[in-house]
C-alpha cells in the first residue's frame, strides 16, 4: 500500500497540545525544545497505552490537525514531508499517531506489520547483534514492567553481576587507577594530552579543548582484560587525536558492557583508533555492547552516534545518548507489540528500520542522523 495515496486520519485517542498551552510543569520539562523553530508541541498518548508523550515538529503537527477528518492528501503530504514522505508516514502509522483505512477499518501500530513491509530479511549476525536480539527477547518477557523500567533493563543488558566485595574493591577513584595500572608512557599521555575529571560519580572522563564529536567508539573487554586494553586504547586515542574518552566508575561502571567510550568528530579517526586497538588487544576477551554497530566479530569494538532530531524520539526533553535513545525506542515498540498481541521481535526490527537503524547489525543511516539542536549527549 502506498500510504501517500491512502485514506488517513489522526488517531482520535491522541491529544496534541501546543507548547504555549502546556501546564507550567510540562513547559519546564520540554523547555529545551522550545528553542528549536521547528518545534510545535507535545502529543500525549492514551493513558492506558503506557506510552510516553512525544514532541512534534510543526509539519507533523499540521498533518495531525489536517487529518482530524479522514482524507487522502497526497499534495499536502509531499509539501510537508518531501521526498521522505513514505518513510515518515510509516513511522507515524506504526506509532499509532496516524491510522490508515484498510477493508473499511482504520488501523495502525503492530496490526499493520505486513502493510509496513514485514520483517526485514535476516543476515549472518555478529555476537553483538545476537546480544541485541537476546535483549529484545528479554524485554518481551518483562510484562509487569512499565516503559521506563523496560528501557532501563534493555540499556543494562549484558552487564556483569556485582557483589558487595566488588563494590568495596572499587569504591574510590584511587582504587580504580590502581586497578588500571597504566604503564609510565600511558600515564604521561593521560597527564599531558587530556584533563581528567569525575562526571556525576559515574564516569572518569579525559578531555581536551576540542569538541567531542558525534561518533562513539565502544571498547568492551571483560574486566580481567581491562588494564591491558585500557593502555592499548589510550595509546590509540593519543595517536589519532581523540578529543575525549571516559571510563566507567565504581562497580556498576566497570561491569557495564560499555565501560570505555571514546568520542570522535569523524568516522575515519574512529575506524583508525579501532584498528590500532584491535591489533594491540587481539587476545582480550570481549563483553559486547548490545545495540551498537559491531566492528569486530567478537564484540570488543563497536560504534554508535548521537541521536536524531526530536520528532523521532518520544522523550526528547533531555539529551539522550545513542544507546539510551535506542533502548527507549525499542521499549516503546516492545510495549506496543505486547499490547496488540503481535510478534514483538518482528515489529521491533521493522519499526527500528524506519528510524534509520539497520535491525540486524544496528548500524545507523548517516543520511538522517542529526543531533538535537542546542543539546549535548551526556551518557554512553
Amino acid at each position: 500500500m502506498d500510504l501517500r495515496q491512502a485514506r488517513l486520519r489522526s488517531n482520535p485517542r491522541f491529544r496534541l497540545v501546543p507548547y504555549d498551552r502546556l501546564s507550567p510543569a510540562e513547559q519546564g520539562a520540554f523547555r529545551s525544545l522550545n528553542h528549536d523553530r521547528e518545534f510545535y508541541g507535545i502529543l500525549f498518548s492514551p493513558p492506558e497505552s503506557g506510552l510516553s508523550p512525544r514532541a512534534l515538529s510543526r509539519d507533523v503537527a499540521l498533518l495531525f490537525l489536517a487529518l482530524a477528518q479522514p482524507a487522502s492528501l497526497p499534495s499536502l503530504l509531499t509539501d510537508l514531508l518531501g521526498l521522505d514522505a513514505e518513510r515518515r508516514l510509516r513511522q507515524l502509522v506504526a506509532d499509532q499517531v496516524l491510522e490508515v483505512e484498510s477493508a473499511g477499518q482504520f488501523l495502525s501500530g503492530p496490526a499493520l506489520i505486513e502493510l509496513l513491509g514485514g520483517e526485514p530479511d535476516g543476515r549472518a549476525a555478529s555476537r553483538v547483534a545476537r546480544l541485541s536480539s537476546e535483549a529484545i527477547e528479554y524485554a518481551r518477557a518483562l510484562e509487569s514492567l512499565d516503559l521506563a523500567a523496560t528501557a532501563d533493563c534493555l540499556y543494562r543488558f549484558n552487564a556483569a553481576p556485582a557483589t558487595p566485595s566488588f563494590h568495596a574493591r572499587f569504591a574510590s577513584v584511587d582504587r580504580l587507577h590502581a586497578f588500571v595500572q597504566a604503564p609510565p608512557d600511558v600515564q604521561g599521555r593521560l597527564q599531558s594530552g587530556w584533563r581528567c575529571e569525575t562526571v556525576a560519580d559515574r564516569w572518569l572522563t579525559w578531555s581536551c579543548r576540542a569538541a567531542a564529536g558525534p561518533y562513539k567508539l565502544y571498547v568492551s573487554p571483560r574486566l580481567e582484560d581491562l588494564p591491558k586494553v585500557f593502555a592499548v586504547s589510550v595509546r590509540a586515542f593519543a595517536q589519532v587525536g581523540c578529543p575525549t574518552f571516559k571510563l566507567g566508575q565504581g562497580a556498576f561502571g566497570l561491569l557495564r558492557p560499555d565501560k570505555l567510550v571514546a568520542h570522535f568528530s569523524g568516522l575515519d579517526r574512529l575506524q583508525r583508533a579501532a584498528e590500532l586497538i584491535a591489533q594491540g588487544a587481539a587476545e582480550a576477551t570481549a563483553q559486547g555492547v548490545p545495540f551498537s554497530a559491531p566492528i569486530d566479530p567478537a564484540g570488543l569494538l563497536s560504534w554508535g552516534m548521537d541521536p536524531p532530531r526530536f520528532e523521532q524520539a518520544p522523550l526528547a526533553a533531555s539529551a539522550l545518548s545513542w544507546r539510551h535513545w535506542l533502548c527507549e525506542r525499542i521499549a516503546t515498540y516492545v510495549v506496543a507489540a505486547r499490547q496488540s498481541g503481535g510478534d514483538v521481535q518482528a515489529f521491533v526490527r521493522q519499526r527500528i528500520a524506519l528510524d534509520g537503524v539497520d535491525p540486524v547489525d544496528w548500524t545507523p543511516d548517516l543520511a538522517i542522523w542529526r543531533a538535537p539542536p542546542g543539546t549535548e549527549p551526556e551518557a554512553a
